[in-house]
């Protein structure tokens, strides 16, 4: 028999082994009635996504308007930026 053979026959007791000692250990749980009903009906699919129902009309516009103002926020800085860049190199390549 080769090495490689032992090794494969070797690893095969082993994984019976496991196997046995699992069949052993974990026993199957049968869960009780009510418990599978209330988890059916809050994983029910429904016709909205779950999230759209979590948010009202207020949180929703509060919500669309932090949103647009952190993006003005952003653009005006990038911009303020962007000119006194452009402001410091021109200032730089006069005076040379």
């Amino acid at each position: 028999m080769s090495s490689k053979e032992q090794l494969v026959n070797t690893s095969k007791d082993h994984l019976g082994l496991l196997e046995t000692k699992l069949n052993g250990l974990l026993k199957p749980v049968i869960p009780r009635p009510e418990f599978v009903n209330s988890l059916r009906q809050r994983i029910q699919i429904t016709t909205q996504p779950a999230w759209v129902s979590r948010f009202n009309n207020i949180q929703f516009i509060l919500i669309l308007v932090a949103g647009v103002l952190s993006g003005v926020i952003v653009v005006t800085m990038l911009a303020r930026l962007l000119v006194n860049n452009l402001v410091s190199g021109k200032k730089s390549t006069g005076l040379m």
